[in-house]
């Protein structure tokens, strides 16, 4: 079962973006400094905000949902060079440390909506949820 979820309304909003999606290019790497949803920029990558993001996470709601985005296109963590690594690595410690989980699919994961590599910083209110009915996936209702 996964761990990540999203309320009806906002899978709904997510689902008519995606649609609109054609293959051609990647919304990733359209990203500027001057981009509404990148918080802090780095050497070699974006903090995103991340406006699809998850509204539940490991039986909690989530509080904040960012992304670590590589500002060149790539399709997987084992194609970060070395100082990129580095960079990666220094990012996951600062956040892992002020309290956000970290998620990333593989390349080959079906579910990755976005071939560009991007990894999920997750931060949630640590209220588990004493109560979830699951109605269709990946859509659920929550009763406390």
């Amino acid at each position: 079962m996964s761990t990540a979820f999203r309320t009806r309304k906002s899978q709904r909003f997510y689902s008519k973006y995606t649609a609109t999606l054609d293959g051609s290019s990647c919304t990733f790497c359209e990203f500027t400094s001057k981009s509404h949803q990148v918080l802090k920029s780095y050497k070699y990558f974006w903090i995103v905000k991340n406006i699809f993001g998850y509204d539940m996470w490991d039986s909690s709601g989530v509080s904040e949902h960012l992304m670590i985005v590589p500002k060149r296109h790539l399709h997987s963590i084992s194609e970060l060079n070395e100082s990129e690594q580095k960079e990666f690595v220094k990012i996951l410690a600062d956040y892992e440390y002020t309290g956000f989980s970290i998620y990333a699919r593989s390349h080959s994961n079906s579910r990755k909506s976005v071939a560009h590599q991007h990894t999920h910083l997750i931060k949630t209110d640590n209220r588990v949820k004493k109560l979830v009915f699951f109605i269709k996936k990946p859509h659920f209702l929550l009763l406390k």
